[in-house]
């Protein structure tokens, strides 16, 4: 059956490959490319009379455009993605028979919740909404402290008292004067008595389970210090739920790009107090100061991620849900908060900058000068060697590096010829000789990586091009970092518009996959992302791996896990690497900042019987999928509501 199986996936490979054949040989030929030609003026024309000439200019340079990538585009659509998340309420918000059955949940461990909420002159409908969403939890051990931060406006206090006198697990609290939220909520934390506190927004609303989710996980997991939750947005009417944020497990390198944890954060009492309450200093990022702090003082696995959407935040004109330009102040504090965490984590000297968004995109300056190593395997295909070595020296601002191309077995008189040249030309070049009968991508690296002088390795493909030329300095002051272990940059198809790589995602990719680069054959500028995606592509963050396509890593980390693992001779080894090293305790990490070209499969070719066999990829990806079953079933950086058969955070 097996073997069956083995040579049906086969004969498929060779029919898609010779349909791609068949297809590149019309799309080049003659007559396709004069039937083009003849038929363009009145393809414009109608388009004219259509849409009008500006229309029309936009799609001719759009086709150009296209006409320069080589690789298809996965178009996004934001509109089909906002209906399917209409589904995922649907699905997800609790109906009465399910908060029925969860309040009839008996928890061995049932800890006092208490709900701070800090207002200030909140529309009335809004806070009665807010209120009402506390009263109406499943878990009922709760208490619901709210402050008005002496609101001018009296409906605040007037509705707070009224809805204080009816249950006994509201307090209000008045401020004699406006001190700002920050101040408001230390008042409110001051008051509660719960075991946690939960941070909750005047005008904003908490799902029914929310609560509920809490305390199950508290129950689970009894050490835990901190809980943040998924969320979206809501209507100022409350009838439409959209822009969902679907969040990664604990991500450090995200939380100093943006307050990724915002709503709902839930935290043990003892050790907020401990780490501090909220500084008043930091008022509009007073939240994001608090969680890094915080963080900062815990362990990592006492911070809990519940993927699930339980919290709604209101997107109306004033708010910041709607947009940040309300509340300019919040970026001035939001760069601040970043930068007072890294001096606090002795990182002094990290450059953090700040784009209209309030994201943030910290630099880690490269420690010394250290000999920066640059691992190359390559055989024959001249053009291909050429453009890579050619670009590295044209295009590179750091200059104290090596190119160590390891030749597999080059016969080509020109390649050979030529890496005389450059040699003689570069005494920073060494071309080293491992040929063996079967190609072996692991061996080869972990051959030239045994032979680099550097302190920092680049595993670099020998079809890829410098794009940014601040990138060895860039990727590799971040590698520097004593937590970190690999890190890689976005990689582009030629053409520069559509995305090849922007991390990699373990278990997604295809309905069984088992890994995939992250955002594949997506356009880089889409005006189609929806926030989860804007987010996960454009700001540093932590991966659970990036492509030896381009990884940079100390040398001292890669010789600690091993290098690249021999069982994987062509696919999987950077996966299986940069999970040896999360396993290690080390932090891979994907950087937008930093750009290259990809002509992805020239080196290795593609999945077919004349390249790669395709018993030993299916031999390879059963392997992979044992060896780190735990990431296959759930990769910490990739939320499970997005759909795993595709790997561009959709659902």
């Amino acid at each position: 059956m097996v073997n069956r199986l083995l040579e049906d996936a086969a004969d498929l490979n060779e029919r898609l490959a010779q349909v791609s054949r068949e297809a590149v040989d019309l799309r080049n030929s003659k007559s396709f490319r004069v039937g083009r030609l003849i038929a363009a003026p009145l393809i414009i024309a109608r388009t004219i009379k259509q849409h009008g000439m500006r229309a029309t200019l936009t799609k001719v340079k759009n086709v150009v455009r296209r006409s320069k990538n080589t690789a298809p585009v996965f178009p996004q659509n934001a509109a089909l993605e906002a209906q399917k998340y209409v589904g995922y309420v649907a699905a997800h918000y609790p109906n009465a028979d399910a908060i029925a059955a969860m309040k009839k949940t008996v928890f061995d461990n049932q800890p006092l919740i208490s709900v701070i909420m800090p207002a200030y002159n909140t529309q009335g409908r809004y806070l009665r909404e807010a209120i009402d969403s506390v009263i109406g939890q499943a878990y009922p051990n709760w208490e619901l402290v709210i402050v008005d931060d002496a609101s001018p406006q009296p409906q605040v206090q007037a509705i707070a008292k009224e809805y204080a006198a009816k249950d006994s697990r509201i307090k209000f609290i008045r401020m004699p004067q406006n001190g700002g939220i920050a101040k408001a909520t230390n008042a409110g934390v001051e008051a509660a008595n719960g075991e946690f506190i939960a941070l909750f927004d005047h005008d904003d609303l908490l799902w029914p389970n929310a609560l509920h989710e809490v305390v199950q996980t508290v129950n689970t997991m009894p050490n835990v210090n901190f809980i943040y939750t998924d969320e979206d947005k809501v209507n100022e009417h409350s009838e439409q739920h959209f822009e969902p944020f679907f969040k990664p497990d604990w991500n450090s390198e995200l939380l100093r790009s943006v307050n990724y944890i915002t709503h709902f954060t839930v935290i043990r009492t003892s050790v907020l107090k401990e780490a501090g309450l909220e500084d008043p200093e930091y008022n509009g990022a007073q939240d994001w100061e608090l969680f890094l702090r915080v963080t900062r003082s815990i362990h990592p696995t006492t911070i809990c991620h519940i993927a699930k959407v339980l919290y709604s935040w209101r997107a109306y004109s004033a708010s910041t849900a709607q947009s940040m330009g309300a509340k300019p102040y919040a970026l001035r504090a939001q760069k601040k908060a970043v930068e007072t965490d890294l001096v606090q984590r002795g990182i002094s000297n990290a450059v953090v900058n700040q784009n209209a968004n309030g994201w943030l995109n910290v630099r880690y300056p490269l420690q010394g000068n250290p000999l920066i190593s640059i691992v190359i395997p390559s055989k024959n295909q001249f053009a291909v060697v050429k453009r890579c070595i050619e670009s590295i020296y044209a295009r590179s601002t750091y200059k104290n590096f090596e190119i160590i191309l390891v030749d597999t077995g080059s016969d080509d008189p020109q390649v050979l010829d030529w890496y005389k040249r450059v040699s003689a030309k570069h005494g920073n070049f060494h071309q080293l000789s491992f040929v063996e009968k079967r190609f072996s991508y692991s061996r080869s690296c972990n051959f030239g990586a045994s032979k680099a002088k550097g302190e920092l390795l680049i595993q670099l493909n020998n079809d890829t091009e410098v794009i940014s030329p601040d990138w060895m300095q860039t990727l590799g002051g971040l590698a520097q970092r004593p937590e970190i272990g690999a890190v890689g940059p976005l990689l582009l198809y030629p053409g520069n518009a559509v995305i090849q790589h922007a991390g990699i995602g373990v278990g997604v990719g295809s309905k069984n996959g088992a890994a995939a680069n992250l955002f594949n054959h997506v356009e880089k500028n889409s005006n189609q992302l929806n926030v989860t995606q804007q987010v996960m592509l454009r700001l540093i963050r932590d991966v659970t791996a990036v492509t030896g396509a381009c990884m940079v890593i100390e040398k001292k980390k890669f010789e600690e896990v091993g290098g690249f693992a021999d069982e994987f001779r062509v696919t999987f080894n950077d996966v299986d690497l940069c999970l040896k090293l999360w396993a290690r305790g080390y932090r891979n990490v994907y950087m937008p900042t930093v750009e290259l070209t990809h002509h992805e499969s020239i080196s290795v070719g593609t999945p077919d019987r004349s390249n790669r066999d395709i018993i030993e990829l299916l031999h390879a990806d059963a392997l992979f999928k044992h060896r780190w079953a735990q990431y296959v079933e759930a990769d910490p950086n990739y939320n499970r509501n997005l759909s795993r058969e595709k790997s561009d955070f959709t659902l």
